[in-house]
């Protein structure tokens, strides 16, 4: 089994230098501010090693490909549309079969969003106002990166973020414009076993969806959406949960 070294955007995380030639796979988050990085990281590659750029981010959010294609690095991304686009490989979004939903005793709620505001604030607020008027109660964490910290709602946690889904039955997903890939929270309500509202046309095709789990928006109609949180979760099985979680991630992108 190959070794990995994950870096995001820092020079300084231990003294990871002084041991690249250990790993043979090498993966590198795709933020903007990363060229300084991958081209360090890539100059320093032998024929053994593989350096993989992971786009997790849609590429108008990230560094764009090619900027980096002539450094000699695999390029993957997460959204299919993406890698028509830039000619990128292609892999799932990744979870962690391992993580489990903390308990607390906060206030139960039947919808919770967290994310950056990314141009979808009106349309959150014509979402959240057809959840108030269905009866559906909901939290909406909606940060305004355009503003000033002092100004803006903080940033969660990852370990606050799963506290507020713990006591929600649903997490709501809306992809941002030109995105198709699967986000971080349809991967959530998967392995959490959360249900799903989302904007995502395309999970209709994929291998977990199930009408009880997953409410498009767009498809399903807003009147039944009561009835939807009020049916059991679908369980989905293992064979299908295990394709995305990270071990498995990680072997299609060394094989």
């Amino acid at each position: 089994m190959a070794n990995y070294l994950k870096k995001s955007c820092s020079f300084f995380y231990e003294d990871w230098q002084n041991r690249l030639e250990q790993y043979s796979v090498i993966i590198i988050y795709a933020y903007r501010n990363n060229f300084d990085l991958i081209k360090y990281v890539s100059s320093r590659k032998h024929d053994y090693q593989k350096v993989i750029i992971w786009y997790w981010n849609p590429v108008i959010r990230c560094i764009h490909p090619d900027k980096i294609r002539h450094l000699g690095c695999e390029l993957w991304s997460f959204d299919p549309l993406d890698c028509q686009r830039y000619n990128l490989h292609f892999n799932t979004t990744y979870y962690f079969k391992e993580l489990e939903l903390p308990s607390n005793s906060m206030r139960h709620r039947s919808v919770f969003f967290c994310g950056l505001d990314k141009g979808r604030k009106e349309k959150l607020d014509e979402i959240q106002q057809k959840l108030n008027i269905m009866g559906l109660t909901s939290y909406f964490h909606v940060v305004d990166e355009k503003k000033s910290v002092a100004q803006r709602l903080p940033l969660l946690s990852y370990q606050e973020y799963l506290e507020y889904l713990s006591v929600s039955d649903a997490v709501l997903d809306v992809l941002q414009d030109g995105q198709e890939g699967m986000t971080l929270r349809v991967m959530e309500a998967l392995f959490l076993k959360k249900k799903l509202i989302t904007t995502q046309k395309n999970l209709l095709k994929a291998d977990f969806y199930h009408p009880d789990n997953i409410f498009i928006i767009g498809m399903d109609n807003w009147s039944q959406i009561k009835e939807f949180m009020n049916r059991p979760i679908y369980s989905i099985p293992n064979e299908i949960l295990i394709k995305y979680d990270f071990d498995s991630w990680i072997k299609r992108l060394i094989y």
